[in-house]
């Protein structure tokens, strides 16, 4: 029974390989998100530069979405980074949440291109907004699971610092949600809510340091 229990060990992923995949997709998945900018068919383009100026002011919506999924892809993959650095070692379950999260990611590229389609319908930004809250709530959950009772992680990270993190991953599902809801209601630019991200994180930075000296 004992060597049965050490093989299925011997069957789990190290944190090398798991860390080494997800890097993949999220690098796939960003390289991706250029393709959701779509350019007239070959047959209508005009050769003018009259033209070529309203083709470029009708993709406004496409180079949008563009560039905020992939500062928020970015910002979300720097997380999962820098999470692995105190993770130890990884389990089964870890794994599987991993896996599923990275599955959203994947369809990131999709979710973007359906949004910067549709910028005057409320569902593509719900479809955008619900696959970033996915993603985040992934990469929430992974931590949520790593650090109970310190599973995954070295003893040695403080309980003070696990608390930080969990909210600070928690913003963008939050931010997420206030999209979902402001297209729900009819705002045609509700994915512009997420340009508030920088002040928001800046300002938990400011409350964990406030927090830190407290407890010391």
């Amino acid at each position: 029974m004992e060597e049965e229990n050490e093989f299925d060990n011997e069957m789990h992923l190290t944190k090398g390989r798991l860390e080494g995949l997800s890097d993949g997709i999220f690098a796939f998945s960003m390289t991706l998100l250029v393709l959701g900018v779509d350019l007239p068919d070959k047959a209508t383009i005009v050769q003018s530069n009259e033209y070529a100026i309203h083709v470029l002011l009708s993709l406004g919506s496409d180079f949008f979405h563009y560039v905020l999924a992939f500062l928020i892809l970015g910002a979300i993959w720097l997380s999962h980074h820098t999470n692995f650095h105190f993770i130890w070692h990884v389990d089964k379950i870890f794994v599987w949440i991993n896996l599923i999260t990275l599955m959203f990611v994947a369809l990131l590229p999709f979710s973007t291109s359906f949004s910067g389609d549709f910028p005057g319908a409320s569902l593509g930004a719900i479809v955008f907004d619900a696959n970033l809250f996915a993603i985040s709530m992934g990469l929430f959950f992974q931590w949520l699971y790593a650090t109970a009772g310190h599973r995954l992680v070295k003893p040695t990270v403080e309980a003070l610092f696990i608390r930080r993190v969990r909210f600070r991953i928690f913003t963008i599902p939050i931010v997420a949600l206030v999209g979902i809801l402001l297209a729900l209601a009819g705002f045609t630019w509700s994915s512009a809510v997420y340009m508030t991200l920088p002040l928001i994180k800046l300002g938990i930075g400011r409350v964990s340091v406030t927090l830190s000296g407290a407890e010391k």
